[in-house]
């Protein structure tokens, strides 16, 4: 079950940065919840790379899953910071 949320969330990172390239003028509607998911994201990288996998789950893929999703998150906490560095006028 962590691999999935794992992987989910990954997907919802990449997603951010797809929805900027696509439409960037309507970023700021959804900026706030991007960076709740970025924040939450952090977090749950962070606790799964700190935790053991399951008992049927491959030790190598839990922590490349978790250290994939600790750097995007990280990134896109990056990313964040620089569109509201850039164009304040989004927020």
């Amino acid at each position: 079950m962590r691999r999935v949320i794992l992987i989910l969330l990954i997907l919802m990172q990449i997603m951010f940065y797809i929805n900027y390239i696509v439409n960037d003028g309507i970023i700021f509607f959804n900026i706030y919840v991007w960076s709740l998911l970025n924040l939450i994201s952090l977090t749950a990288g962070w606790k799964a790379a700190k935790s053991e996998p399951n008992l049927y789950e491959n030790r190598h893929i839990h922590f490349a899953l978790s250290v994939t999703l600790l750097l995007m998150s990280v990134m896109s906490l990056i990313f964040i910071l620089l569109i509201i560095l850039t164009r304040p006028y989004f927020l």
